[in-house]
């Protein structure tokens, strides 16, 4: 991580793992419609780790990216064979009427506007909104606190026990310790997860 804040460096656990793990530099911020579609088809599993489901579907329909003008063809020609439950097909026909209703300029928007327009979309739920906040938007401070791999690291790498809501409660408190800069914290421990990966293969 080229830059990291000093409230993260006087975490002993993110200050290793700084010293270990190169954090890929942010890009600008993304495309909220593409990167949405791309977390409802893959959201099947609570493991979810690549984005291979997604790509592979964007490859069969010969698209870069889906845009809601597009969307049917994405639908006929890339999600013909996926096997998405009913809810998915449905979360996906609300996300693209949204988006055909609404021109909206995501990155003028603050984070709460951000997860209340969300979240009026039916099937959206706060684990997607957090992972357009942190990945596609670039906001500074997401804790993302249901995420699958967050929860897993986070008990690894601080001990915290517990399951559901104790864990996450558990989960936030420590996090608060890294305000205003969670997003950096969040996607320095993601970033040790794929090092190892990498390593394990």
């Amino acid at each position: 991580m080229s830059v990291f804040p000093d409230v993260l460096r006087a975490d002993p656990v993110l200050s290793k793992l700084a010293a270990l793990v190169p954090v890929p530099p942010l890009e600008p911020p993304g495309d909220v419609f593409h990167d949405l579609i791309g977390c409802l088809v893959e959201q099947q599993h609570p493991a979810r780790s690549t984005k291979g489901t997604y790509q592979r579907s964007l490859d069969r329909a010969g698209l870069d990216r889906v845009t809601p003008d597009m969307f049917e063809r994405y639908e006929e020609r890339g999600l013909g064979d996926v096997r998405l439950a009913r809810s998915k097909r449905d979360a996906l026909a609300c996300t693209v009427a949204f988006f055909r209703a609404h021109d909206l300029d995501w990155t003028a928007l603050p984070d709460d506007e951000v997860r209340a327009l969300l979240r009026s979309i039916k099937g959206v739920g706060l684990w997607t909104i957090d992972m357009v906040l942190l990945f596609t938007l670039h906001r500074p401070d997401v804790f993302p606190a249901d995420d699958y791999h967050l929860k897993q690291l986070m008990a690894h790498h601080y001990g915290i026990e517990g399951t559901g809501a104790r864990l996450k409660h558990r989960m936030r408190d420590l996090a608060e310790g890294w305000r205003p800069h969670r997003s950096a914290a969040v996607r320095l421990l993601l970033a040790w997860k794929a090092w190892q990966r990498e390593l394990a293969r």
